[in-house]
């Protein structure tokens, strides 16, 4: 980020920082580079030069003055804090600084969190606090004032694309239906398991096209509803699933480049042709709804249910 190297430029990195975002946009890459950057040996303007003795062991993960804090079993506990605190009380081990990670940094409790607050406020010489987090305000708020916070947006679908492809290698449809469904996140692309979706997709397009069809065919979606809707974790790939057919859909009818789909192209541009555009529009709407409802644990196949009636009532 550029407010970060102007400030490795001027040598004024501030001493705590929050690195926010979602998941899997490159806080932590970042936040390595940085550490990296500033133990280099022979940096180039604001890059680390890859190949010094302090790089090669950031390469290899073993540079002594780089410490990540993780959660052990779901929490940050306070006797890691304490131990950490006591570590950062001396000087670098044999680089330019320390550098302290905390990953994520919203599982540490409260008391865990005040623990970390005078050494955030006054840092000893030549130590760096980066908090990674997906939920900054989960944070206490005397963390949050004692931390300089800069906000990770997500990564365009393109970038995604192209970057699977050149440094991953993965097959171009493949890494197209991965950036797709990625919402932004490289981590969520990498981890993409495009054979399960595959799965989920045979049912889910059946549910789209009930969603679609010109007679009302509530008992069969009732019926697909309850059946899709036993698993949690199988549920939230099969909404996903829907929701990226439909959003094939739209593309068909506004931009079918854009499609990501195109082992199923035919299918859908034959769903787009028959469906008006608002009518799609609507679906797409009525499916982020039910997603924002799913986060309360409502019932999940009166929710489904909800979601075919609402767009059954959109037509008319």
């Amino acid at each position: 980020m550029q407010i970060v190297r102007r400030a490795l430029a001027r040598d004024r990195l501030p001493h705590a920082l929050i690195f926010a975002g979602p998941p899997g946009v490159g806080k932590r890459t970042f936040a390595l580079l940085v550490a990296q950057r500033i133990n280099c040996l022979s940096p180039h303007d604001d890059e680390p030069c890859g190949t010094c003795a302090s790089c090669v062991k950031f390469a290899t993960g073993n540079h002594p003055d780089v410490r990540e804090v993780r959660p052990e079993g779901t929490v940050i506990r306070i006797e890691q804090i304490r131990a950490l605190i006591n570590e950062v009380a001396f000087e670098p081990f044999e680089g330019a600084a320390r550098f302290v990670i905390l990953d994520p940094a919203e599982q540490m409790r409260n008391e865990t969190g005040n623990s970390l607050l005078k050494t955030l406020e006054e840092p000893a010489s030549r130590t760096y606090f980066i908090l990674i987090t997906s939920n900054p305000y989960a944070l206490l708020p005397t963390i949050l004032s004692r931390c300089r916070m800069l906000q990770f947006g997500t990564i365009p679908q393109r970038e995604i694309e192209e970057y699977l492809i050149a440094v991953q290698k993965i097959d171009p449809e493949e890494a197209r239906l991965s950036a797709f469904f990625s919402n932004g996140s490289l981590g969520t692309a990498l981890s993409f398991d495009s054979e399960r979706y595959r799965k989920a997709r045979k049912q889910a397009l059946d549910f789209v096209r009930l969603l679609f069809t010109a007679t009302p065919r509530f008992t069969e979606a009732s019926k697909l509803s309850a059946a899709e809707s036993k698993d949690k974790e199988a549920f939230q790939l099969w909404i996903e699933s829907v929701m990226g057919l439909i959003r094939d859909v739209y593309f068909a009818q506004v931009a079918p480049e854009r499609m990501a789909q195109s082992d199923i192209d035919g299918e859908l541009k034959e769903l787009a042709a028959a469906v008006p555009h608002d009518r799609v529009v609507s679906a797409i709407e009525n499916l982020k709804t039910l997603r924002r409802e799913l986060v309360h644990n409502v019932n999940r196949q009166i929710a489904l249910e909800s979601l075919y009636l609402s767009q059954r009532f959109s037509k008319d």
